[in-house]
Parts: C-alpha cells; structure tokens; sequence
C-alpha cells in the first residue's frame, strides 16, 4: 500500500477516507483473515495524519466488524462471509451482457505476489506472480463499473494489455486454453474509496455494488478472481431468494444510464 493519499479539499473527513482504504484493502484481500494490520505508528506515517485520526479510522473498522482489537494485542482482520454458489450460466450471461453493452479500458496492467485472500486459492498462484488488472467499464462515457481482475501468471502472459482493452476476459482465457466451467460469488456493498471514486465519478464514501466471483475451469481450477465495484444507480442485479441459494432469474446485469 504505497502512495496512499487523503486529502481534506476530497469533501470527507480523513479518518473516514482511512477507514475507507483500510476497509477496502480488508474486502479485496490485501490483508487477510488473522492477519495483522499495520501498527498506529505505521498507519499514521503512511497516510501522513495524527495518531488520533487514526484511532477514529481504526475504531470504524471495529464497529463494522472487520477487525479485533484488544487490550495489549496487535489489530487483526476478521473472517469475511462464505460465498453464494450460483449457476454458472447466468453469471457468464451477466458477463457477456457487461461486455456488449460497455466499453472497457484497462487503467492498470502488472504483476505481482497474489493477494493473501487467493494464496492457495488461485491456481498456481501460492509461489508465482499473478497478473493483476484493473479495467473500467463505461456506456455513453459514463464510468459504470470498476473491475480488478487477478489471473494465474502462465495464462496471463498468453494476453497483452491492448487485448485486454478489445477482448473480454474470459475470451482470452479460453483461447489459453481456460474455459469457464463453474464458478462462486460474494454479493455485498462497500463505499468508495479515493481512487475508485475519482475513476468511478462518485464521492469519496458513495454506495457501490461489491460483486466478488472466482472462476473455475473445465478442468477445476481456479483461473480468475474478479471484484466488480458499481455504483447502484448504474447498475441493476435482480436475484430470487430460494430456499437454499440466489438464483438469477433472468439476466438484469446491463447498465443503467445515467439520467440526462
């Protein structure tokens, strides 16, 4: 977590920006289950603020439940919820229905040590780097969805970043040779922090969709983790409870235009 900024002319106060950086690092993975956050100390050296702004943060990620704390004992990170298994046709149809009706734009392109949450998750991706990407879906110009995308590094490679910008993800993954053949999702909410909501042109704070789906291929593995971040005023997804999973109804996934 390097280059870190929060700033008072953003509208929002800053322990809240913290708050939303840290909770957001907490959703994607950057720190895991039982692992330790970085000390008050570190906390305030990087994001240059006082100790007790950081206390405020802190104490907002306590009573949201994504963290324990304790008298004499280093912050730890709190289990997220299990995740929803849904029909793997639907959630390629939403896929597909985000692909005809957007156009994307890759904003990030690299690769790295996997985040902790997929370590042992992601295919090949416990001792070897993870492409990770970060892409922006917009209609009529208007930013509609914020996607991170990490990929196993063997078929990363077999893509460049300019495919990426032309070609939706699990096309490519297929021509790797990766079908997707199942699948898992996490549906929730989250509020945007600096950066998604300078790309999603939001405020610092506002609503969005959180949608987690890992991807498996025909052969089982876990080929994609993919975390899509909406503003709900963008973007529809309807579900029927049913009495032991969500079942997508019918294919609700394409963006809302932004009223003129």
């Amino acid at each position: 977590m390097n280059g870190i900024a929060v700033a008072r002319e953003l509208g929002t106060p800053l322990h809240h920006q913290i708050y939303l950086v840290l909770a957001d690092g907490i959703a994607k993975g950057r720190y895991g289950a039982g692992e330790l956050l970085p000390t008050e100390e570190q906390l305030t050296k990087l994001f240059s603020v006082s100790r007790i702004t950081v206390r405020r943060a802190m104490a907002s990620l306590q009573s949201a439940g994504l963290i324990e704390r304790g008298a004499g004992r280093r912050t730890m990170v709190k289990p997220l919820g299990r995740p929803l298994r849904m029909p793997m046709a639907s959630v390629m149809s939403n896929i597909a229905a985000y692909g005809a009706e957007t156009v994307a734009q890759v904003v990030e392109f690299g690769y790295g040590p996997a985040p902790a949450l997929l370590r042992g998750r992601l295919w090949d991706g416990e001792d070897k780097p993870v492409q990770r990407a970060v892409r922006i879906r917009s209609q009529d110009s208007v930013p509609v969805m914020h996607l991170t995308s990490y990929v196993p590094e063997t078929l990363g490679r077999t893509f460049t970043k300019a495919e990426l910008d032309r070609i939706p993800m699990f096309q490519l993954l297929a021509r790797a040779g990766a079908n997707i053949a199942a699948g898992e999702q996490i549906v929730s909410a989250t509020l945007a922090e600096p950066v998604v909501a300078q790309r999603l042109e939001v405020k610092v704070g506002a609503a969005l969709i959180d949608l987690r789906t890992m991807m498996l291929d025909q052969h089982g593995r876990a080929v994609e983790y993919i975390e899509m971040l909406a503003p709900p005023e963008r973007l529809s997804l309807r579900f029927e409870l049913g009495a032991d999973q969500l079942v997508p109804v019918r294919n609700q996934a394409k963006p809302r235009r932004r009223p003129s």
